[in-house]
């Protein structure tokens, strides 16, 4: 009777421990729970980009490398966020025959964007996302500061593997001095959570069908 009970009991166990550990992964699902958790809320992406500006009818080119750091403000939603960040970028301009001055360029600006799908927070399921959004930036350029309204918009998707940013910034001059800059970069979304994401991807689909 005892070892009939003790077979019954460690049947009971072995039955319950799965369903305990399915729920307690069902409870830390998400990376944007509470309480707020810098770690699990901030992203980065690191590239390159060019910046494009009107002088004298030609278009001249500002070839920069650029950081872009964000911290999301929304927890509990894997395919979408609301975040606060930047692209911190900095370059050179050449001397050309239209604009004879070679110099530094720096672009500090504060962005807030939607984010929708892809990499919209660290417990995305999308293969491929965008996003858009706009906030104001100061510049270096030229040898003189300047500031100004920014509109920005891009997609974030795995590329061959590794997950890409492909942005687009709009500047808006605001004064008779300053110029209006369009700027495309391309950027390596960084952190080791993608290697996760892409497992639960693939359970997701093998379990579930494609995810719309």
């Amino acid at each position: 009777m005892m070892i009939r009970n003790s077979i019954a009991c460690c049947l009971c166990l072995g039955l319950l421990f799965p369903l305990a550990t399915s729920a307690q992964k069902k409870k830390t699902l998400g990376s944007m729970k509470k309480p707020f958790i810098l770690s699990q809320q901030f992203k980065h992406a690191a590239g390159a980009g060019v910046s494009m500006y009107s002088i004298d009818d030609s278009q001249e080119l500002i070839y920069q490398l650029a950081y872009q750091p964000t911290l999301s403000l929304t927890r509990g939603l894997s395919d979408f966020s609301f975040t606060v960040g930047s692209q911190i970028s900095g370059g050179y301009h050449p001397e050309t025959d239209a604009d004879t001055l070679s110099y530094v360029f720096a672009d500090l600006p504060i962005l807030a964007e939607f984010n929708f799908g892809h990499n919209a927070s660290k417990d995305f399921y999308s293969d491929a996302g965008w996003f858009f959004g706009g906030g104001y930036a100061w510049q270096l350029f030229r040898e003189n500061w300047q500031s100004g309204p920014v509109a920005t918009l891009g997609v974030r998707a795995f590329f061959f593997g590794p997950s890409i940013t492909v942005r687009y910034n709009r500047f808006f001059a605001i004064s008779d001095d300053a110029r209006s800059l369009n700027t495309i970069t391309v950027a390596l979304n960084l952190g080791g959570y993608f290697e996760q994401v892409k497992l639960n991807n693939k359970v997701s689909r093998f379990s579930n069908g494609f995810r719309k």
